[in-house]
Parts: C-alpha cells; sequence; structure tokens
C-alpha cells in the first residue's frame, strides 16, 4: 500500500493523454490581425438576477436586484488593460477579463468585439454583479471537530468594491471575533490595502498590508509593506487528542520589491528584494494529557532578521473552465510554467539569533487538451540552514487531474505528498478530516511527512431552486498516510468511502459550493466514530 501514492500520480499524468477536442478560436485574435484600433469602450453593467430570462424574473430576483448596489461603472474601467484608440492587444483584452473575473463582487466577465454599421470598433464589457453580501449562520462539523459561526460579509459595500466584513467564531481550540477590510483599489489607484484585526479568547491576531501589484503581465514594477502579529495558544495533537499546549507570539514585518526586466512575448521575468523581520516567542510547554508515547518538544525562541534576492517568471497562458472547482462559474487557470524563487540570510550582524541562509522556491503548471480536461501541478520547498544543518524545510507536491465524462459528469484526482526536516512545531503536519481523509477525525497523528490521495465522482443535475443553489452529488474515495513524530515510522494506510450533496451557490461571486457528505472508515482507529458527517464550503480540489 506504501506505493499507491506514486502508482495515482502515474495514472493521473496518464489520463491527461487523452485526446480531447480543440477548443473554439477567439474572436480578438482577427482583430489584431488587422491592427484595428479600439474606438470604442461600453461598459454594461449587469445585475444579480437577469431579469430578461422567465427563470429568474421570480419575485426573489427581482427583491434581491432591487436591494442590491450595483458595481459603479468607474470601477470597472479602472481594472482595464487598454483605452479608446489603443491598438487591439488580445492578451491585454482576455487579461482583463480575467482580472475582471477575479474580483470578488463578480460573477462573470466577458469582452466582446462589436463592429457598428460605420465600421467603428467597439470593445463591449459585459460585467454581472454577483450577490455580494453574505450572512453566514451555523454549525460545521469536519472529522469530528465542530465549530459555530455568525458572520456578515459585504463583498462590494455601497458598490465602490471594497469589501468590509464582521464574524464571531467558536470551535474546539478557541472563540474569537474580528473585523476585515480590504480595498483592491486604493484611493482609486492601482494599491490594494488588506486590514484584519481579530480578538481571541486566548490572545489576538492582527496584520495590515499595503501593495502594488504586478496586476498586468507588463507591469513594470511591484512593492508591498506587510505587518502582522499573532498572540495565542500553540495546541499540539495526537490520535485526535491535545496533548500539549504553549503560549505562542510571532510578530513580522515585511517589505518586498521587484521590477521587471525581461519580456519575451507572453513570459516576463521579474527581480527583486525582500526584507524580513520575524520574531517567535513560545512559552512554557503544558502537557494536556498524562505523560505517555508521544515526547514533549523542544520550542526554542526565534529572532530572524535578513534580506533576499528574489527572481519569479510568468507566461500569460490562461484558459478558462466551467464546473470543475465550483458550479455554473468561469474558472481561469494557467497552462504554463511559472514560478519564483527567493535566496537570502538571517544574519546576526542584523540581529537574528542565528545566522541561516534561507530560501523560497514554488513553481506551477497546467495541462488541457479542451476544456474537458485540465491538470495541475504545483511545487513548493522553503526551508532555513544554520550551522547545525536544514530545518523548518517543509517540500509540498500536489497533483490535480480533472475529466468531463459528460458536461454534467466529472471525475477528480487529488493527489498530496508532503515532506519536512526539522519543522517548527507550529509547522508539523497532521493527518485526518482537515487533511482530506474524509472518513476520519481530525489530528490522528502528527508528522513531518504524509501523502493523500482523493478520487471523487461529481454529477451535476439541472435542477435549480430559485436559480440561487444547483444540486449536485458526489462519491469519493480518500487514502493517505503520514510519518509519525513519535518515532512509530509510517502509519498505516488509512482509507475511507463516502458519498455527498454538492450543493452550488448561483450567485456567488466564487461560485463557492457546499458540500454535505458523510463518509466512513474502512480501517478505523478504536477511538474514532463508524462514520464522519461533513458540513462546510472549504473545497479542496
Amino acid at each position: 500500500m506504501k506505493a499507491f501514492g506514486p502508482c495515482a500520480l502515474a495514472v493521473v499524468l496518464a489520463t491527461c493523454l487523452q485526446a480531447r477536442p480543440p477548443r473554439p478560436a477567439r474572436p480578438w485574435s482577427a482583430h489584431e490581425a488587422r491592427q484595428a484600433t479600439i474606438q470604442k469602450i461600453v461598459i454594461e453593467v449587469g445585475d444579480v438576477f437577469d431579469l430578461t430570462r422567465p427563470d429568474e424574473n421570480i419575485w426573489i430576483g427581482r427583491v434581491a436586484d432591487r436591494l442590491h448596489a450595483s458595481t459603479k461603472e468607474p470601477v470597472f474601467r479602472r481594472v482595464l488593460l487598454f483605452k479608446e484608440g489603443d491598438k487591439v492587444s488580445a492578451r491585454r483584452i482576455y487579461e482583463t477579463e480575467r482580472l475582471l473575473r477575479a474580483l470578488a463582487f463578480v460573477k462573470d466577465a466577458h469582452i466582446d468585439p462589436v463592429q457598428e454599421a460605420d465600421g467603428t470598433l467597439v470593445a463591449r464589457v459585459r460585467v454581472r454583479d454577483a450577490w455580494t453580501t453574505q450572512v453566514d449562520a451555523g454549525f460545521s462539523s469536519v472529522g469530528g471537530q465542530r465549530s459555530m459561526n455568525f458572520g456578515v460579509d459585504e463583498k462590494n459595500f455601497l458598490g465602490l468594491g471594497k469589501s468590509v466584513a464582521f464574524d464571531i467564531a467558536k470551535d474546539h481550540e478557541r472563540t474569537d471575533w474580528g473585523i476585515t477590510y480590504l480595498d483592491p483599489q486604493l484611493l482609486g489607484s492601482r494599491w490594494t490595502l488588506a486590514l484584519q484585526s481579530r480578538y481571541l479568547s486566548d490572545g489576538h491576531n492582527r496584520s495590515i498590508k499595503l501593495e502594488r501589484p504586478f496586476f498586468a503581465l507588463d507591469t513594470p514594477w511591484s512593492t508591498s509593506l506587510a505587518l502582522s502579529q499573532k498572540k495565542s495558544s500553540l495546541h499540539l495533537y495526537d490520535r485526535t487528542k491535545e496533548v500539549y499546549q504553549a503560549p505562542f507570539i510571532q510578530d513580522e514585518l515585511q517589505w518586498a520589491g521587484a521590477v521587471a526586466f525581461h519580456e519575451a512575448g507572453d513570459r516576463v521575468w521579474r527581480a527583486g528584494l525582500m526584507v524580513d523581520r520575524l520574531d517567535t516567542h513560545y512559552g512554557d510547554v503544558i502537557a494536556a494529557l498524562p505523560p505517555g508515547t508521544f515526547p514533549a518538544p523542544t520550542l526554542v525562541n526565534r529572532r530572524l532578521r535578513g534580506g533576499a534576492l528574489t527572481l519569479s517568471t510568468q507566461k500569460d497562458a490562461f484558459e478558462s473552465f466551467v464546473d470543475l472547482l465550483g458550479v455554473d462559474t468561469p474558472e481561469d487557470y494557467s497552462l504554463a510554467w511559472n514560478g519564483s524563487l527567493a535566496v537570502g540570510t538571517y544574519s546576526r550582524a542584523l540581529g537574528s539569533s542565528m545566522t541561516a541562509p534561507f530560501f523560497i522556491l514554488q513553481a506551477a503548471n497546467g495541462w488541457s487538451s479542451s476544456s474537458d480536461d485540465l491538470t495541475l501541478f504545483t511545487f513548493s520547498w522553503d526551508g532555513r540552514v544554520p550551522s547545525a544543518g536544514l530545518e523548518n524545510s517543509a517540500l509540498g507536491l500536489s497533483l490535480v487531474h480533472y475529466i468531463k465524462l459528460t458536461p454534467n459528469q466529472i471525475f477528480a484526482t487529488l493527489a498530496t505528498f508532503d515532506a519536512g526536516s526539522r519543522l517548527d512545531p507550529e509547522r508539523w503536519y497532521y493527518l485526518g478530516g482537515d487533511q482530506g481523509l474524509r472518513g476520519f477525525p481530525n489530528f490522528l497523528h502528527p508528522g513531518d511527512a504524509r501523502w493523500v490521495v482523493s478520487l471523487d465522482y461529481r454529477l451535476l443535475t439541472e435542477q435549480r431552486w430559485w436559480s440561487l443553489v444547483r444540486l449536485g452529488y458526489c462519491a469519493f474515495v480518500d487514502t493517505g498516510s503520514i510519518r509519525r513524530m513519535d518515532g512509530m515510522g509510517w502509519s498505516r494506510t488509512y482509507t475511507d468511502v463516502g458519498v455527498g450533496l454538492r450543493l452550488g451557490n448561483l450567485k456567488s461571486s466564487l461560485g463557492r459550493v457546499i458540500l454535505l457528505s458523510v463518509a466512513a472508515p474502512l480501517n478505523k482507529e478504536p477511538y474514532q466514530s463508524k462514520v464522519q458527517f461533513t458540513i462546510g464550503n472549504t473545497v479542496r480540489f
């Protein structure tokens, strides 16, 4: 069974090579070929419900449109990467479509060429507003861990594109409440601002980030400044029970800046600097259970100061898909290699408690032969290297494959592998319900390496309720194992099977899916129940 993970990876790679029908041609390419000029831009903002459609012209649709604050046109104009008088650039137009669809208050967006009778070429920007006021109140049970929450989240405050949220929650670790503010167009500019303040029963969590991102492929420069402070309790688990607890404080200040130094076709290369200040402090370890086979962790306070050189590359090779991760919502994925690298050092001369080179490496790619299949690969590896050797090293691999058997039937596969070396305790790996084994409770075992494979069959029906929710079903198998922290080697290979409902929110900007499932372990532990019920909106793949 230990070879199941690599075998599954090979199967996923093989299925992505199946021949599929080609995609249709893109309409703007012909206008670019003849060097046409965009002479006019028209922006059409559609309401949440399209009342010209009989199935949406119902009382709930009319009330929702009346209550909803439509997005102001200038909010969308600031996103456009082209203007009147520009030569047609198909890449910039399709990139603008993706930027519009990525907005939290947009359900869908398309930019169509329209040739008027006098020959004027018009860029018709059609944007469909999403319902952005979310009131969340409920109970969730994932892998045996229960939580309750209530919150109000407005993604498009007064139609200005700002996000304001308040929520209160209680789970097995703590009670907390907080407020969040996000402004993607600070003072009408390309700058973004994110603020968060949370008050916990065992501390607080505050953060602020000001950034001018690489909002487009050919953006010449980017910079960001982020500050965060966390004060809470660090909880460590084994066999679903808390075994140790310690006070935990972490403060971080990070600045980064980069410039684009080379552009060739649809690919750009960027280089920059990063400065990091990270302080981590632990209190005394408290044993929550009588001493057992699991040893107490060694907690070492750290004061890290350093800088790094950064290098990244990105290619504009996106394609749109529907009904893969979400429901009835376009999803944009990159089908090219993209990646980033940061290499630097923490230095005692700058005030660090150690001298330690560090690195952060990320890479991703996607493959697809048609709109009916998609394979996504991601890789990440980071760590630091003090005199004692590599530590806090975390390597992650993920492979996701989607294939549409029919327009309403999707087979999805996720295979992940994680491996760590001398991990800081707040980064320990766990295996259980939250990590993809839906038939098991959370925190079966902590470890420094794990693999998980999940297979999902999804059936979407044509049953839609009030044009708000689309009904779907799923059946799944999960399997995985973890290399335990207690020196017992690899755990047994845990496997579960289950079925559930997938309820697609048709008016959400993100095509959010509510999952209700029941799963049974095929080789359960003595201390767990025979079935696990999952209720929530966390979609892993």
